[in-house]
């Protein structure tokens, strides 16, 4: 019993010691335990650290790199407390992770305990899967539209589900929230072409009818036609290269409050209706987005130059780097901080529109869309359930490039619908335009292990540029019995 008590003592004087070295040493803060991947992480210190101080995040031991390959983060004093800003890596894998304070001084570095969070994906919403669906891309009165049919014979709007049932497809997606101006001015408390919104109803009920599934969407942050000033919109500005100057755009900004307000408004009569899903097109920059410089030096905690006074200076300077110097770091910050904004804003939707129906986006695949201000990861976090992939306007060799772009994001974690447009221009004017067209969803539905297709769409199909081929050659090539290969 004396030789178990005296065993004892040494063990309880290291744990004192142990704890007492502990409460000596100062805490990292985090402002969450967990983060997803659209989520800026600070983490902060009660007291002032010096230019010396850096903030380091380690996974499995090994330094993690960075948006804009970063390394390290520095510190920014305010009120006393040290903040410093990690932006979630793009796709970052699940895990924990620590972040530690260095100094070169190895007892300054010792004050400081590390602090552990971990980063996590949202589930997506279950859907049914697989999932072929033909768009309706137009605005058009449907009472008075006239569908083409393979006989040669033209009938309504109802034309579209023999169609559907020829191809074996078995979703109809359909424009329902779009913004125009061609001369004469939309709503201000409800700017959304009225033909297809009045339409819902019945074209849902015959959907149902006929045993298909259908999904609307709203086109989010572009205006078709021109620029309408009196709707009350903040315009998204863009770099014209040639004349290097700052331009005001057809796109709306992603800055903008009254916008989010319509697309809500919108998204939720749209949600009265029995539809099977509710689906955001240009939800991203339009063009550009240099409107919103400042927010971004801001929240990234990037440093321009000092000489520039104005807002138009240091939109200038950003789109000179990014455009003609080919700064790749400030480019990575200003992608992932625009997909960061654009997934505030798919969270802010779905948490006022609270519906039980699963959200899908449309993203375009050009660098797995981050040079648009879009991201897989960070949208699924932020309430997207799955994706209809664009693969348009590329020629033979940038699309060999998307298929590897995607294959090395990964592409296993995210429900991907692929897609291609009718269009023999965009598709180079290549012989047998048909068949290349479904080339290209064929391949890009094995390396991108998706869930369905998508084709964009039927009244390109029937009014389009179809080149010199029927709506009948463009729409059979996209048979299932070729898409299952």
């Amino acid at each position: 019993m004396k030789n178990k008590i005296l065993f004892t003592i040494p063990f309880f004087l290291f744990l004192i010691f142990y704890v007492y070295t502990l409460s000596k040493r100062t805490s990292l803060l985090s402002d969450r335990d967990f983060y997803y991947h659209w989520h800026l992480a600070k983490f902060k210190v009660k007291e002032k650290l010096t230019p010396q101080h850096k903030l380091f995040i380690f996974k499995d031991g090994k330094i993690v790199n960075g948006i804009g390959r970063r390394k390290w983060y520095d510190f920014k004093i305010k009120d006393g407390i040290s903040v410093a800003k990690f932006p979630i890596p793009w796709n970052a894998p699940s895990g924990i992770y620590k972040a530690q304070i260095y100094h070169p001084s190895q007892r300054e570095r010792e004050k400081f305990l590390p602090r552990f969070f971990y980063i996590k994906r949202r589930i997506p919403k279950e859907v049914k899967f697989p999932f072929n669906a033909i768009n309706w891309e137009n605005t058009k009165p449907m009472q008075k539209v006239r569908i083409p049919l393979p006989d040669g014979k033209k009938t309504d709007w109802k034309g579209i589900y023999e169609w559907l049932k020829i191809l074996k497809m078995d979703t109809l997606l359909y424009l329902a929230g779009q913004t125009a101006y061609f001369g004469r001015s939309l709503p201000f408390d409800f700017p959304w072409i009225e033909n297809n919104l009045k339409f819902l109803g019945k074209i849902v009920d015959e959907t149902k009818k006929r045993k298909f599934r259908i999904g609307a969407w709203v086109v989010c942050y572009f205006c078709v036609g021109k620029r309408d000033e009196n709707l009350g919109y903040k315009w998204a500005i863009d770099y014209d290269v040639k004349n290097d100057r700052m331009k005001k755009t057809r796109g709306i900004s992603i800055g903008d409050r009254k916008r989010i307000r319509d697309i809500i408004k919108v998204l939720k009569q749209m949600d009265s209706f029995n539809l099977d899903f509710l689906g955001l097109d240009y939800i991203r920059p339009v063009q550009g987005g240099y409107e919103l410089v400042d927010e971004f030096i801001d929240e990234m905690d990037v440093i321009f130059p000092a000489h520039l006074k104005t807002k138009k200076e240091r939109m200038l300077y950003l789109a000179r780097q990014i455009h003609k110097e080919r700064n790749f770091a400030l480019e990575d910050l200003w992608n992932w901080w625009r997909a960061h904004r654009v997934s505030q804003i798919i969270v802010e939707i779905k948490e006022n529109l609270n519906t039980s129906k699963p959200l899908w986006a449309f993203v375009l695949s050009w660098a797995v869309g981050h040079q648009h201000g879009q991201d897989p990861a960070m949208f699924q976090d932020a309430g997207i359930d799955f994706f209809t992939v664009m693969l348009y306007e590329c020629d033979s060799e940038q699309f060999e490039k998307i298929l590897k772009q995607w294959k090395n994001y990964g592409v296993d974690k995210f429900n991907l619908i692929v897609g291609n447009q009718i269009d023999y221009n965009v598709h180079q004017f290549v012989e047998d335009t048909p068949q290349e067209f479904a080339r290209r969803i064929r391949e890009a539905k094995k390396v991108f292990k998706a869930k369905g297709i998508f084709v964009n769409d039927f009244s390109r199909a029937f009014w389009g540029r179809k080149g010199d081929y029927s709506a009948f050659e463009w729409l059979i090539s996209i048979h299932p019995e070729v898409v299952k290969k």
